[in-house]
């Protein structure tokens, strides 16, 4: 059934958005260990605060709630000393002095939680820690230590599942570069801040900023970007492009999140928007003419652009232009 539960999970990524995964996976969860209500928060590990929360049988102050009382729980510690062990708090408090405490008549009481299974995940390189909490309102229905072992081995499927979604639905890299193959992604919200990001584009921000440690998006999200998401007629395929420290940001809305490709600067990204949608026509094979009736400008025009495209990437012929599209030319 486990086995079956966790092919599940990846297999449904590809129809399920990303903003939606998580309530699915925790819905989906409930069929292998039996709980009333759940809790699935990202943050970074510099401090404890959840960017980003997803809940089942509970409200939008939850968090607030949850984080307000940080300083009180005694299960935080164990759980962030015990990455990826799930924690039962009646493994780490009596019943009797759990049921009189004020974490107990602050947060839980009124949520009608009284029994709490708690596991976290941290990954290294970007910082990102996730926060599942499972609870039951029966007091007389504590958590079994098999399920406490199938909340332990699903735990990494769980964060896996939603990295492999994420990235299934991200489309990164653009046409027109000389780096095509070097792409990598991220999702992160308004604020920058990453719910889940590829390895690979943790590389490169460190190969090219020299800050220590980055948990979050080391530019500013595009005004435009943001108006655009607050907006009722949102374009998913306008992409904000950013370049910063030799790297090209190339950002997309996806839903609520922010999609981010990133690639390192080449000699393509030097041209403006105009002398690329040259460039893709002359690489299809279309004359100065054809280009020129195409764009609706003249053919000596046309020439001047190209000129300047030469001039800018030091070749001196069409073929050579060719050979610096190589694969991007065939995707246009």
């Amino acid at each position: 059934m486990i086995d079956a539960f966790i092919s599940h999970l990846y297999r449904s990524a590809p129809s399920i958005a990303p903003d939606k995964y998580r309530v699915w996976a925790l819905e989906q969860l409930t069929s292998v260990i039996e709980f009333d209500a759940a809790f699935w928060g990202t943050g970074n590990q510099t401090h404890i605060h959840f960017h980003y929360v997803d809940q089942v049988g509970l409200d939008d102050k939850y968090v607030e709630h949850l984080e307000s009382t940080m300083a009180i729980n005694p299960i935080k510690d164990e759980v962030l000393n015990n990455l990826d062990l799930p924690i039962d708090m009646a493994d780490v408090v009596e019943d009797k002095v759990f049921y009189r405490s004020e974490l107990y008549h602050t947060l839980f009481k009124p949520y009608g939680i009284e029994r709490i299974l708690a596991a976290a995940h941290l990954e290294m390189d970007s910082g990102l820690y996730t926060l599942i909490s499972l609870y039951r309102f029966d007091r007389d229905h504590p958590f079994s230590l098999q399920e406490k072992q199938l909340q332990k081995q699903l735990m990494f499927h769980l964060v896996a599942a939603i990295s492999h979604a994420s990235f299934l639905h991200l489309r990164v890299g653009q046409v027109l570069q000389d780096t095509q193959g070097q792409e990598c992604a991220a999702l992160c919200d308004l604020t920058g801040c990453f719910h889940d990001v590829h390895p690979s584009f943790m590389t490169l921000l460190y190969e090219h900023f020299s800050r220590r440690n980055i948990y979050s998006l080391p530019i500013d999200i595009p005004d435009a970007l943001a108006h655009a998401a607050l907006s009722t007629e949102v374009d998913p395929d306008r992409l904000y492009t950013v370049i910063s420290h030799d790297l090209v940001f190339e950002l997309t809305l996806m839903g609520s999140l922010v999609k981010v490709g990133l690639r390192p600067l080449g000699p393509l990204d030097k041209l403006s928007a105009r002398e690329k949608e040259i460039v893709q026509l002359v690489c299809k094979g279309l004359t100065f003419k054809e280009v020129a009736k195409k764009l609706q400008l003249a053919p000596s025009t046309i020439s001047n652009h190209l000129y300047r495209v030469y001039d800018k990437l030091a070749i001196s012929s069409r073929s050579e232009l060719a050979q610096l599209m190589g694969p991007a030319q065939d995707a246009v």
